[in-house]
């Protein structure tokens, strides 16, 4: 069985999607079920959903820095992104596709260097830290003098 995990996220100035691939085989799983490579494909999106939202102020801050050399963008959420977006991906097997509207527009070799650079930000989240457990009270020990 195969299949395509895939997973978008809206930013301020841009929209990133994140893609798989086709996957050969979901995993060590000998019955190859249809309900296994559901899971599979959902822990896959959420995991790159996870990675999509974790990234997001390094991304933003990208952004700014191509406002501060000139570039205005266009929100995704302006009709007038549609008309006028660019799409640019890096990467082969995993994807990272960002689509984004702006004056002046990127040549195809900035597209793809910044594709190549929100690739590199998307990242794992770090897991979340477990509560330590306390440290175990000491109780001092009494002085000999004091038992009598």
């Amino acid at each position: 069985m195969s299949g395509s995990s895939h997973a978008s996220h809206t930013y301020s100035r841009c929209i990133v999607h994140l893609d798989a691939g086709i996957s050969i085989s979901w995993a060590a799983d000998p019955d190859g079920s249809y309900e296994h490579g559901q899971r599979h494909h959902q822990e896959e999106e959420d995991g790159f959903r996870a990675r999509l939202a974790h990234a997001a102020p390094p991304i933003e801050v990208l952004f700014d820095e191509l406002e501060e050399a000139g570039h205005v963008f266009t929100a995704p959420t302006e009709p007038a992104f549609g008309k006028t977006n660019q799409r640019g991906a890096h990467g082969m097997v995993q994807m990272c596709e960002v689509e984004l509207a702006c004056k002046p527009a990127l040549s195809e070799l900035e597209l793809a260097a910044l594709a190549e650079r929100i690739s590199k930000l998307l990242v794992e989240p770090p897991e979340p830290n477990l509560p330590l457990e306390p440290e175990p009270e000491l109780v001092p020990a009494k002085p000999w003098w004091k038992v009598w």
